[in-house]
C-alpha cells in the first residue's frame, strides 16, 4: 500500500566538507559525490510517520531531488529543494526509501536508508513475552536467567537489586508480571504501561516499562517505574 501522507519542508543541502592542516592534505576535490539519507526515527509503529532528510557533497550544484519512499521503483515526489521529506507508511514492513538527485550536468547520484515499520499488535506482544519472561524466571530465583532479558548496560545493577530482595522476588512476580500496553512505539527505545495499576491498599499504582533494541536483534528490558495515583 503505497504512504498515506507526505509534507514537504525544503531545507538548504548540508554540505559535508572535509578539510586539514593545508600544507599536509588540502581540499580534496576529487572525492567521489557523497547523498546520504537520514531517517527519523529509523523504526515506528504502523501506522508510522517518518522524516527524511537528504545531505550532499555534489560539486555540481543540485537541479532536482526525486523521492522513492517504499523503496519499489516508483517516484512519490521531486523537485528542486525537497531536501527533508515527511512520510507515512500505511503498513508494516522493511522498507529502503531512495533519493536520486541529479545535479547541473545531468549527473544522478543516489542514497539509500532502512527504515523499520512495526505491527504495533506484534510488537506488544513480543514486549510482553519478554516482560513474562523475565518475571517467571524471577518467580523461581533464577536471577541468571532473568538478567538475560534485560539491557546489557543494566543488567549488573538489576542483579544486585534482584539479589538483595531475595525471597520476596516470587510476590513480586505476582505484583509485576501482568500484561503490558505499547504506549510509544517509536525509534530503538520503546514504552509499553501495564495495562491495569498494580494494587497496593488504597493506591494504585501504574507501572511504565522501557525497552532498547540491542545489536542481536531483541528488545530488552532499560528498566521499570511506577508512579503514584490515588483511587478515585
Amino acid at each position: 500500500m503505497k504512504t498515506l501522507l507526505r509534507h514537504s519542508q525544503p531545507f538548504g543541502a548540508i554540505v559535508m566538507i572535509m578539510c586539514g592542516f593545508a600544507v599536509a592534505y588540502g581540499m580534496d576535490h576529487s572525492r567521489t559525490p557523497v547523498v546520504h539519507i537520514r531517517a527519523l526515527p529509523p523504526r515506528n509503529v504502523a501506522p508510522g510517520t517518518v522524516s527524511l532528510r537528504v545531505s550532499t557533497h555534489i560539486a555540481a550544484p543540485v537541479v532536482k531531488i526525486a523521492w522513492d519512499f517504499q523503496g519499489d521503483g516508483t517516484i512519490d515526489a521531486e523537485g528542486a529543494d525537497l531536501y527533508s521529506e515527511v512520510v507515512t507508511f500505511s503498513q508494516a514492513g522493511h522498507f529502503r526509501p531512495r533519493v536520486i538527485v541529479t545535479d547541473q550536468k545531468g549527473e544522478r547520484h543516489e542514497g539509500l536508508v532502512n527504515v523499520t515499520i512495526d505491527d504495533p499488535a506484534g510488537l506488544q506482544a513480543i514486549l510482553n513475552e519478554r516482560w513474562k519472561g523475565m518475571w517467571m524466571a524471577l518467580s523461581h530465583g533464577d536471577i541468571d536467567k532473568a538478567v538475560m532479558f534485560v539491557a546489557s548496560n543494566q543488567r549488573e545493577r538489576m542483579r544486585h537489586d534482584w539479589t538483595v530482595l531475595g525471597d520476596q522476588l516470587e510476590e513480586m512476580s505476582k505484583l509485576f508480571a501482568g500484561p503490558l500496553e505499547l504506549t510509544d512505539g517509536q525509534g530503538y527505545r520503546v514504552v509499553a504501561k501495564s495495562a491495569n495499576p498494580l494494587p497496593m491498599g488504597n493506591v494504585q499504582l501504574p507501572l511504565e516499562v522501557q525497552f532498547v533494541w540491542e545489536r542481536d536483534n531483541q528488545w530488552f528490558i532499560k528498566g521499570y517505574w511506577k508512579q503514584t495515583e490515588r483511587e478515585e
